[in-house]
């Protein structure tokens, strides 16, 4: 008997462990951004003005209908409803600062490209896709492979279905049902910087010049967008930098035919020159000089050559 009742009492506090060490996770959204919860920690995420995270937070109290939480510089609400909006304490008193979007009582990807409907979001990995029901299922309701990119949409596939995901909000999700794409999901919001550009390459980090013109080493990531219709973006540590060009021509090594890469003229002397695996960016007083170096999609470097080679990059 006195065996049953200490096995009992084992059982009850292993069932009682992963209840008590599971952190309460969740996405927050408003327009531009978002917030996650991991437990007593929040980080908010602005991807249009900054990869990686914006801010970082504690929450130090909860009331029914909000998770207060606070930064070094601030204190915000987060609602957990739809029906409230995020608050910010300044001037001694609270005031919204971002209308609600959606809210996703799940969040635990490592991702942070993030598209979204009602009642589900995917999260875009590279290549992998992962959709997320938090109402029907804790954890990935589905797992796809991208096989293709239109200019409005990519196209993944699971071993179930063939969806196609929107770059832009006013598109919608898209299902391949019997050979015919009907609508499944209609979008509310989607939190990719590098979504409504044509290529978009990533690297491991930085080497930029200081005052004295000397290259220094930054270990953070650095990415390098643009679209067929000549507007591009630089993203690199808390800058964000715009252009626009004209022309673009394949790179090749002085005195052969090897071709090595693409260049994008912004004027005469502004050039950004990208290469297999990295890209170097002469454009001063645009962008400084600098080096993005350790490329992620190098794959995508042929294709744009290609486009060149029968001139049809632009259109």
């Amino acid at each position: 008997m006195r065996i049953f009742k200490i096995t009992k009492a084992l059982c009850i506090i292993l069932l009682i462990i992963p209840l008590v060490c599971m952190a309460q996770t969740g996405l927050y959204t408003y327009d531009g951004g978002y917030f996650i919860r991991d437990g007593q920690n929040w980080t908010e995420y602005r991807p249009s003005d900054k990869d990686g995270i914006w801010a970082v937070y504690t929450q130090y109290n909860e009331e029914d209908n909000f998770y207060n939480i606070q930064s070094t510089a601030c204190a915000v609400s987060i609602p957990k409803s739809t029906v409230n909006n995020f608050y910010i304490y300044r001037n001694n008193k609270w005031e919204v600062v971002y209308q609600t979007k959606d809210i996703y009582n799940y969040f635990n990807d490592s991702g942070r490209q993030i598209y979204c409907y009602k009642g589900g979001y995917f999260v875009r990995d590279g290549n992998k896709w992962r959709e997320y029901r938090p109402d029907d299922k804790v954890g990935v309701w589905a797992e796809y492979t991208q096989y293709n990119e239109e200019d409005y949409y990519y196209n993944i596939q699971s071993t179930a279905c063939s969806v196609s995901v929107p770059k832009a909000v006013s598109n919608n999700f898209y299902i391949n049902n019997n050979g015919k794409w009907e609508v499944v999901y209609y979008t509310t919001s989607i939190y990719d910087a590098t979504a409504g550009y044509d290529f978009s390459f990533t690297y491991d980090y930085y080497r930029i010049s200081d005052a004295e013109g000397i290259l220094q080493d930054v270990k953070s990531p650095a990415r390098l967008s643009f679209n067929r219709k000549g507007e591009g973006v630089i993203v690199y540590g808390d800058n964000t930098k715009k252009f626009t060009f004209k022309e673009i021509a394949q790179t090749t090594i002085k005195g052969t035919d090897l071709v090595v890469g693409f260049s994008i003229s912004l004027s005469d002397d502004q050039v950004i020159h990208v290469l297999d695996d990295w890209c170097m960016v002469s454009c001063e007083p645009t962008i400084p000089f600098m080096d993005l170096m350790d490329m992620n999609n190098k794959q995508d470097v042929e294709k744009i050559q290609e486009m060149i080679l029968t001139q049809t990059f632009f259109r």
